[in-house]
């Protein structure tokens, strides 16, 4: 019944299992992406921010050497680092500390690219939702979603992609913030999630995120995540029109068609490292092999798309030795898992991405889990 209800929130969630472990991997294979990005779309609510505090956007972009210009069509994907970096210069001009949860306030249908405008003709927000799930490439890949059922709630999980850069807490901050806003607007209600919580430490005044959601709001925690009602689902958007919808979605799917062509690559190597993780001589030369392809090719369609092969190999072991430990996997076992030799060698790649032993981080996320509990 509850999957007839909100089928998916956001992304659609493939598993992988290990043929020999059995171990069920969770990775978003439906938006592996070629290199991070997000639609300038994104940037209007940033923008509109901006503007309730009287500064002049288009001053503002010019003086930190952005062609306002560039930005303008709706259509247009720009890399995560001019995002980050026109949000980092917001920041510093506006001296907000808590410029993401009110940059999200301003979210509007058409922050969201088309995706915002399907969902504004839904029939209610649980297929609302669904459209989100299949089509959230649309305004881009940095922060992805997942849903988990909880009884009569449904918990969505926020994470970033295997090799997504390092970002501030704002990001997330705008997008739970945004999520609230557009619940709201789709709908004309109140609508507020049961629990919010963050993965990092509690600032020294939360008296904005209280009010901003208005819920209990949570630090700390070993992922940030949004809990919502699963009744919410049932109620209905009020500018519903299904003739738009079929419209929006029908243009929705030729974009997305064409975003998965121009990455099709990496797609395609990720799919196959993902299947292959055990297999320490796994390289770029087996992978070519597998697909048919010289391994110039290769590279050098990796490199058109954004990616390189050993940082994506990297990331995506990295990201998932984590994810093992915080599960109380040991050491060996991941070494196995991953395709190390022995452990030692785990051990040491481990330090240099997380900068710590794996023994340190699992004591540390131990922590910090027991420490939040109530």
């Amino acid at each position: 019944m509850l999957l007839k209800l909100m089928p998916m929130i956001f992304d659609v969630v493939k598993m992988t299992i290990h043929e020999k472990s059995g171990k069920i991997m969770l990775m978003n294979m439906e938006s592996i992406p070629s290199s991070i990005h997000v639609s300038v779309t994104l940037l209007s609510q940033m923008f509109l921010y901006l503007a309730s505090l009287g500064l002049d956007v288009d001053a503002f972009l010019q003086s930190i050497g952005i062609d306002p210009q560039s930005l303008k069509s709706p259509d247009v994907h720009i890399p995560v680092e001019t995002y980050l970096f026109i949000q980092e210069e917001a920041i510093k001009r506006t001296r907000d500390e808590y410029f993401g949860l009110h940059m999200g306030e301003y979210a509007e249908p058409g922050s969201w690219s088309i995706l915002g405008y399907m969902m504004m003709n839904c029939k209610n927000l649980g297929q609302a939702f669904e459209k989100a799930g299949r089509y959230s490439r649309i305004i881009g890949n940095l922060i992805e979603a997942t849903g988990v059922f909880q009884f009569n709630k449904v918990k969505v999980v926020f994470f970033t992609p295997p090799h997504a850069p390092k970002m501030t807490r704002h990001c997330y901050e705008s997008t739970l913030s945004s999520t609230v806003r557009m619940l709201h607007t789709l709908t004309g209600k109140d609508i507020r999630p049961v629990q919010v919580g963050f993965s990092y430490p509690e600032p020294t005044d939360s008296s904005e995120y209280d009010r901003v959601f208005g819920c209990l709001v949570l630090f700390n925690q070993k992922e940030t995540f949004m809990t919502l009602d699963i009744k919410i689902a049932k109620i209905p958007v009020l500018l519903s029109n299904p003739a738009l919808l079929e419209h929006f979605e029908s243009y929705a799917q030729e974009f997305i068609t064409k975003m998965e062509h121009t990455d099709e690559y990496t797609r395609a190597v990720m799919r196959i490292i993902l299947a292959n993780l055990d297999d320490e001589k796994l390289s770029i030369k087996e992978i070519a092999k597998e697909m048919a392809v010289s391994v110039r090719t290769l590279q050098k369609r990796l490199e058109e798309e954004g990616v390189v092969f050993s940082e994506l190999l990297r990331s995506v072991r990295a990201k998932l030795a984590k994810q093992y430990l915080t599960e109380n996997y040991t050491v060996e076992q991941i070494t196995y898992l991953l395709g190390f030799s022995e452990p030692s060698v785990f051990r040491k790649a481990f330090k240099k991405w997380a900068g710590m032993t794996p023994r340190e981080f699992r004591e540390r996320s131990f922590s910090t889990l027991t420490t939040t509990l109530p």
